[in-house]
């Protein structure tokens, strides 16, 4: 068990170091809700590390990651859809789609080991984050699989397999 403990995050490499911890501490279950795959976040080569090796670890792990944009990221050839496309079997896209969650102003992610990052301004690195404080990630994670229901499964980052 993974001892460290955050409070506040401030900076980008901050937020990039906490996103590594949280990954690495997940069991089997991480789930992602960005604005537009987070630039500086998600396509730092840390985490894409981090998450490679989460995405291999072969015990039947999966990662959720909920967009606000999907096409943004495509648009900018994102680094983790490349990633996801070779390990699709553990990464599933959606894209909100009702006007109500698209209005949501945060992006968190949180790990099934009780670690959680939460921004409240989800296009801001600033934060709060803790690797132990499963009520907390448990309340994402319900937000979190109820906008997850009600949103379309983003088809268009599947590789094509030509």
């Amino acid at each position: 068990m993974n001892t460290l403990a955050f409070s506040a995050v401030e900076h980008r490499d901050d937020a990039v170091a906490v996103a590594v911890a949280i990954i690495l501490a997940a069991r089997r279950g991480l789930w992602i809700y960005s604005r537009e795959l987070d630039p500086g976040l998600f396509d730092a080569p840390e985490v894409l590390d981090a998450l490679r090796r989460f995405a291999t670890a072969g015990r039947g792990n999966e990662a959720r990651v909920l967009l606000q944009d999907a096409a943004t990221p495509q648009r900018a050839h994102a680094p983790l859809i490349a990633l996801a496309q070779r390990l699709p079997s553990v990464f599933a896209f959606r894209e909100v789609i009702d006007p109500v969650d698209r209005a949501y102003p945060s992006a968190f992610l949180a790990n099934d080991g009780g670690g959680f990052y939460f921004r409240g301004l989800g296009h801001r690195f600033d934060g709060e984050a803790d690797l132990d404080a499963a009520g907390r990630a448990r309340q994402l994670r319900a937000g979190f699989e109820r906008v997850w229901e009600r949103s379309r499964p983003v088809t268009e980052f599947r590789s094509l397999g030509i």
